[in-house]
């Protein structure tokens, strides 16, 4: 009875219904030798040891889990803001290009205009010196023309001298009446006088004709050697501005295609830290939830097993005595 009284006591501290039922058990088997209440007692330590050691497996593999899990959601949360950061990057690096692009696209057009430009311009020059070149020329042999023509006629009225070789003789033809000949014409100034004879004059005209055409043709090869030096420049600096663009767009679509795989990377791990922060809430209940920890249920589990001892030594003590009266009666009853 010490020991049945023992076992309510403890079944009522520490709540365990599996005391209580023991505790009838025990009470129902008074009057039978204790072999089988020491058995039942020797069963049930057995029963909540190994419950403990179902627990203790049990909350290591709960142990291993969780932290495995903690680690797997701190390390794609690191990836998904590293993949970010990466995304961030490429973006702002894809902006900078786009822009560059712009820049040298509308470079290369304001070149293009300004060589088509510069182009006109100097077809319009080659135009009017061409032009002009040939009224300088036209006007030289106009005014040569006109200088054999009075010059012809001033020496064979003897106003300008002839040259030697001109000098050939030959007959004159006189008219019948010399004294009827017109003297009151004298002829003009010397025609070759300086400055004011019209030989002179014509003369300095050409000259200054001579020396538009040597002029405009200095000017074309000048204007010339200047466009093509200026369209060279502008060739270089179109096909940098070109190459510019072309490298710049390259880089730019790598970038691109870089980010499409970025994102789809961080949106696997992120459905990755999704499915991982779910299996953690899962770990709750089975792991973590309940009416008590696992402490307690240790800690319960244990005084339990030590309530069992106790009883179980109660009864060993109790027939310490009568061993030798309960085999007597063990024979008797043989």
């Amino acid at each position: 009875m010490k020991a049945v009284i023992y076992l309510r006591q403890q079944a009522k501290v520490l709540h365990a219904k599996a005391l209580d039922r023991l505790a009838q058990q025990v009470a129902a088997h008074l009057g039978d030798p204790f072999a089988q209440v020491t058995n039942m007692i020797e069963q049930m330590i057995f029963r909540l040891m190994a419950e403990q050691k179902d627990e203790d497996d049990h909350k290591n593999w709960c142990d291993k889990e969780i932290s495995k899990t903690e680690k797997s959601i701190d390390d794609k949360e690191d990836k998904v803001e590293e993949l970010s950061a990466k995304i961030e990057d490429a973006e702002g690096t894809v902006a900078e290009l786009t822009e560059d692009i712009k820049d040298a696209q509308e470079k290369i057009a304001e070149i293009v205009a300004f060589m088509g430009e510069a182009t006109d311009i100097r077809k319009e020059g080659k135009r009017e010196n061409k032009l002009a070149i040939k009224d300088a020329q036209d006007a030289q042999a106009a005014v040569a023309n006109a200088v054999a023509v009075l010059t012809d006629f001033y020496k064979s009225s003897g106003e300008i001298a002839k040259e030697p070789w001109e000098f050939i003789q030959r007959g004159v033809d006189l008219p019948d009446s010399p004294d009827t000949w017109d003297s009151s014409y004298t002829g003009v100034s010397d025609p070759k006088s300086q400055p004011g004879g019209i030989v002179t004059v014509l003369e300095k005209t050409s000259e200054d004709f001579a020396k538009m055409e040597a002029d405009t043709r200095a000017q074309e090869a000048s204007d010339q050697e200047a466009f093509d030096e200026d369209m060279q420049e502008n060739d270089i600096e179109k096909a940098k501005r070109s190459k510019e663009e072309e490298m710049k767009t390259n880089e730019k679509k790598c970038l691109v295609d870089k980010i499409g795989s970025l994102t789809k990377n961080k949106k696997h791990t992120s459905d990755e830290l999704e499915a991982t922060e779910q299996y953690e809430k899962d770990l709750q209940p089975a792991c973590v939830e309940g009416d008590s920890s696992y402490e307690d249920r240790k800690a319960a589990r244990t005084q339990e097993i030590e309530a069992l001892r106790t009883a179980q030594g109660i009864l060993a003590d109790a027939f310490k005595d009568k061993g030798d009266f309960l085999q007597k009666r063990a024979i008797h009853r043989a």
